[in-house]
């Protein structure tokens, strides 16, 4: 049997993909989930009508980036 995984389509980084467990729960949690209904760019999206990214787009953005940087270490042994 194959992990859990889900890919989400982020609308900066394009396709996340999320395959250990424990950050499964956490972005499955309603605490979590709660960020999808707070603004990242505050009221910046009555402005510029294409500045609709939540906190939620955030945080698994930087999720994204924090694993290509561990990558990145990993592979050059550090």
């Amino acid at each position: 049997m194959t992990a859990p995984r889900k890919i989400i389509n982020d609308p900066v980084y394009g396709f996340i993909t999320i395959d250990h467990p424990l950050i499964l729960q956490i972005i499955s949690h309603p605490y979590y989930q709660r960020l999808r209904n707070i603004h990242q760019m505050a009221f910046a999206h009555l402005v510029y009508p294409g500045a609709v990214h939540s906190r939620l787009h955030h945080s698994l953005g930087a999720y994204h980036l924090m694993c290509m940087a561990l990558a990145e270490l990993k592979s050059k042994g550090i």
